[in-house]
This record gives C-alpha cells, structure tokens and sequence, in this order.
C-alpha cells in the first residue's frame, strides 16, 4: 500500500493531476448514474446518450490524460533539483519495488481500457441509433425524421441506407457529420435541406441489400383512389397492371420496369439540372459492346465533351427518389386520409374546402394552425343549408388537417407542398417523372425515340371509373 499512497502524495503534488483526477472521476460517476437511471429507472432520449456515451465519456477521458501530464511537469521540477525523476524523490527515499507502481498503473489502465471500450462501444452503436439521427438536431431533421416515422422503412436505421457497409463509407459519413454538425452550430445549412443526390452510395450496395430486382416479380395491381372536388366528393378508382418484371437472372430475359437496372446492361445519362431532371443525353451500354445513344435534338451535347463527373449510372433512386421521406403533394394526402375515413367523405363539398384551406400560403406553424382551425366557420358561411346537417362531422376534419400539415409542410425550414417530389410515375407540375426520358423527344442516330409505350411499365384497366364499373372488372377477372 505504501507505492500507492507514495503516488498519490506525488499526483497531489500536481494541480493538473488533481483537475485531471476530479474530472474523471466525477464524469465516471455521472455518467454511471445516468447509465443506471436509462436502464431502470426512467425513459431513454437522445440527450440521455449524447451525455452518456460521448461526452462525460470523453471528459473522463480528458481527466486520464491530465494526470500524466501533471506528473509528468511535476518531475520536471525535481530534475531541475538534481533528482532524476520524481518517482524516485518519491518512492526510492521508502526503499519501495518501482515493479510495484507499475503493476498498480497497469492493473488501473486495464480496468480504464475495458470501461472505455464498453463505453465507446455503445457510443459508435449511439451515433449509428434512428434517435441520433433524427432527433439530436431538431429543427433541421424534423420534417426527414416525420416522414421517415411514417413511411415503410421506419424499422430501417437510417445508416443502413446512408451509409451501409464498410470502413470506407463509415469514415466518410462521420467527416460529412462533422461538417453537419458545424453547420448546424454555425447556423449556415441550407433551407429546404437539399437532397444528397451527389454523394449517395450508389443502390446496389445499399439497396439491394434487401431487394432484389433481378429476381422475377411479375405484374402488380396498384389501386388509386380519388376523390373529386363536388359536393359529394366522387370517388373514382384507377387500376393499373404494373408490369414490375425483372432484372434478368436465372435464364429469364430482363423486362418490365425493373429492365432499367439489369446487371445485363448500363444506362447512363446526363442531365444539365442539379436535380437531374433535365435529361439530354442518354447512353445504353450492352455487355457486347454494342452502344446506343439518344440526344435531345435541340441540345447539342458530344459524348467526349461530357464531364464524366456528370455521368449518371442509372439505379433505384433515379426513379424511387424518396423510398422513404416520402411528402406526399395536398392531393394524395387528402385522398389517402378520406380512404382511410379520418375525414368523412359523405360530408358535402368536403374535399373542396379541406383542399382549398390546407394549400394557402402561411409564414408560420402558428398561422396554419390557426388558419386551418377555421375551417368550421368557412364552411358554415359557404354552405349554411349543409351546415346544419354536418356541423358536428365538420368540426372533427380541422384537427386532421391540422396534421396533415404538420406532417408535410415545415415553413421554419421552407418546405412548402411539393418541395420534395417524386420521381415515380407521370408528369406533374413539380416534375416530369418518367417522361424525364420517356417524353418522344430523345432520339438515336436513326431518329427513333425512346419508347412512349404505356404498356411498356403498365397496361390500364381502369381510369377514373366510378364504383359500379369497378365492381364489374374486379367480377370479370
């Protein structure tokens, strides 16, 4: 015991020793209370780990490496005394074994090392925890982490996705973190936060992870329902025969929408928009050799001029932009929650007012709330006759609208409706979806487009048919 009291005489010699002494034991301590209390006591949230797992970690360790350096200083003080080391002042004047000391250092290095190792273990699985990633910086990752709650990825983590496997695009994403986070810090990220389309890892590795389009899937029917803006809000049914296909593999021949991203060919393009919608040159590349290129005719764009940096190889996202914060356009929204039934459609003229109050332009949360909240008494003075009937029901469609604008529009980080459309299926007025290609303007060399061929992706088995027509193809199939 007497090299153990002999160090600790030696480490209270120092002022940096004691600061370092004091800090890593009382950020242990703090943090094994709050390791406890997140385990048996009360409910886990990001700041309970942040505070757990990065910083009384980080700040324990700071203390570990202050007292060395105490010591460290303070020998320097006896050297110029004449001693040779300040263990030796210490520890030789009581004839006591230096093997000792260095036993007692390593036992207690140790017990630091598999401490640490527990903690730093839990903070990379932290950092790497849905929580962190959308909840830590509030205010920027609030309208991400909504959507990302509601979509059908919300069981993914979000760096299964964004980063996925490997030492390479771990390092990478924890460096784009740090500017992240320095611009959070700084307050200069940009306002809608743009979509990483540049820098994502491409879809093969991340994506076909868990789906597999060279896998034979057939046809799907999709249904669409609609209802239209009248007074009794006319239901109509779309149903398309989606002709997902295949990728190739197995002996079969690649077809079908997933034909674009068979491993049996490339396509690439080059679009002239950061957002890659304005496509002009397109290039498929066969595993024969063959090339076949299409070119908007008013553009003129010279393959060897092209920056390769500015070639796209097409994968998943090029058309499933937003898999999974996914902002659904006022339309949808409305049409999805009357199906569901949270907003009665047998109320008159329903779809037509909800629709009109929920796309005004409002400069704040505060003012939509507000704004939508008088939905009852727009209502009450555009139809008094319905009013009387339907006056409780109305009264419910206002806090369901209320939502459904908390959900998609975040005026403190200006997403208006439609800031972030997808890329699926036929133009709208944010964006020209498959006709980015599809359009019969890109041609070959030969003058032929591109196919303009509904039945290429799907055949239509009913457009905007009212219920006794469907019933009767739903029966006839």
């Amino acid at each position: 015991m007497i090299q153990v009291l002999s160090l600790i005489n030696l480490i209270a010699a120092s002022r940096l020793s004691i600061l370092g002494t004091t800090l890593a034991t009382s950020a242990f301590l703090a943090d094994l209370i709050l390791i406890l209390g997140e385990l048996f006591i009360f409910e886990s949230n990001p700041y309970i780990g942040i505070f757990a797992y990065l910083l009384f970690p980080g700040l324990a360790v700071t203390g570990l490496l202050l007292i060395p350096i105490g010591i460290y200083l303070e020998a320097r003080k006896y050297r110029s005394a004449g001693w040779s080391t300040a263990i030796s002042l210490v520890l030789d004047k009581k004839r006591v074994n230096r093997m000792h000391v260095l036993q007692v250092v390593f036992g207690l290095t140790m017990m630091n090392l598999v401490i640490f190792g527990i903690l730093g273990y839990r903070g990379f699985h932290y950092t790497e925890s849905k929580e962190f990633c959308g909840r830590l910086c509030h205010k920027v990752m609030v309208p991400e982490y909504t959507t990302y709650r509601r979509s059908p990825h919300s069981e993914i983590s979000c760096v299964e996705c964004h980063i996925g496997a490997g030492a390479g695009w771990f390092v990478k994403s924890k460096l784009s973190g740090t500017r992240q986070v320095l611009a959070v810090t700084f307050d200069s990220f940009s306002r809608p936060i743009q979509t990483p389309i540049h820098n994502l890892r491409p879809a093969r590795e991340v994506c076909e992870v868990c789906h597999r389009p060279e896998i034979f899937h057939g046809n799907l029917f999709k249904v669409l329902q609609h209802f239209e803006p009248d007074e009794v809000n006319t239901r109509t049914f779309t149903i398309l025969n989606m002709r997902v296909g295949s990728g190739g593999e197995h002996g079969r021949e690649a077809n079908g929408i997933h034909w674009h991203v068979s491993k049996k060919h490339q396509i690439r393009y080059h679009a002239t928009d950061p957002k890659r919608e304005s496509i002009v040159w397109v290039e498929l590349a066969n595993l024969d050799g063959s090339r076949r290129i299409w070119r908007r005719p008013e553009v003129e764009v010279n393959r060897k001029e092209i920056d390769p940096e500015s070639l796209r190889l097409m994968d998943c996202v090029d058309c499933h932009n937003r898999p999974t914060h996914i902002f659904l356009s006022p339309s949808e929204a409305l049409d999805e929650w009357m199906v569901q039934g949270l907003i009665d459609p047998t109320i008159p003229w329903i779809r037509k007012v909800s629709e009109e109050v929920l796309t005004r332009k409002y400069s704040s949360r505060e003012e939509a709330m507000q704004g939508i909240a008088n939905l009852p008494e727009i209502y009450r003075q555009r139809y008094p006759e319905k009013w009387a009937e339907h006056q409780e029901k109305v009264k419910t469609v206002a806090p369901v609208l209320q939502e459904i604008h908390r959900l998609f529009v975040h005026p403190e980080m200006k997403i208006e409706w439609n800031t972030y459309p997808s890329l699926l299926g036929h133009p709208t007025p944010q964006t020209a979806g498959c006709f980015r290609c599809h359009d019969g303007i890109l041609r070959d060399e030969q003058g032929i487009p591109i196919t303009t061929k509904c039945e290429s992706c799907h055949y239509v088995l009913a457009n905007k048919e009212l219920d006794p027509a469907i019933l009767k193809i739903l029966e006839d199939r």
